[in-house]
């Protein structure tokens, strides 16, 4: 499905999706109270779009408050937005970014999330994923560095259309297996764990003495693998 091709979105400076938009009209309404001409439109990626000049990239914002950021990695939702982002960028010639909104000490506090495993998926993010993640620490921050960076980007007659169109392609049975495996161990060590078992059947009927055979698998990754796994579910 193209999206954001309408020429009357044009002048503009942010496109925010619409689904952000619903949720987060007071967003909305800060931007356009500085100033700014915003447009709300269906993005298949990311939730702000922010448009750039001709000799600029524009900039695709996915943003997360700490809540939903964990939600997405229970949930796995993280690592399709996380392609969709790079198909993005590939196909469009965006910078991409990803806003983490809140306190992570959020984590432990009220969720009982380790704080180390939670630091290893953002490690991943930035450093495997290669895609920049900026800490925001409320909505009103984000919000206000929203408006400088689209300031910074130039008045709206000077951007040029946006033109972000990522498409949702059926994933092979291979990259359906692999988005399984990434909601165990991340995007690298998924990557280890299916080369080593050689499938996703023999990944879960293996011991934890053959986890422990993958680079990078540690005792207690290897143990939490083998029980989630084997977990019953009720």
């Amino acid at each position: 499905m193209g999206i954001l091709v309408n020429k009357l979105l044009i002048p503009v400076d942010i496109v925010v999706d619409s689904r952000e938009a619903s949720k987060n009209k007071d967003m909305v309404d800060y931007l356009r109270g500085r100033g700014l001409e915003v447009a709300v439109a269906a993005m298949n990626a990311g939730d702000y779009y922010l448009l750039a000049p001709e000799n600029r990239r524009p900039l695709l914002v996915e943003r997360k408050t700490v809540s939903d950021f964990l939600a997405s990695i229970r949930d796995n939702r993280l690592w399709e937005q996380l392609t969709l982002l790079k198909e993005a960028a590939r196909k469009e010639d965006v910078k991409l970014l990803v806003v983490l909104e809140g306190d992570l000490s959020y984590v432990e506090r009220y969720r009982s999330w380790s704080i180390q495993a939670v630091l290893r998926i953002i490690d991943s993010i930035v450093t495997e994923w290669s895609v920049p993640l900026l800490p925001t620490p409320s909505k009103e921050a984000t919000a206000k560095w929203l408006a400088a960076k689209a300031k910074s980007l130039g008045a709206p007659r000077s951007k040029r259309p946006p033109r972000l169109r990522v498409e949702r392609k059926p994933l092979t049975p291979g990259e359906r297996a692999l988005y399984v495996a990434e909601g165990l161990a991340g995007p690298l060590l998924a990557r280890r764990l299916l080369r080593h078992f050689g499938s996703l059947r023999n990944l879960a009927n293996a011991e934890v003495k053959d986890l422990l055979e993958v680079e990078g698998i540690g005792e207690k990754r290897a143990r939490e693998i083998y029980s989630v796994l084997n977990a019953e579910f009720k």
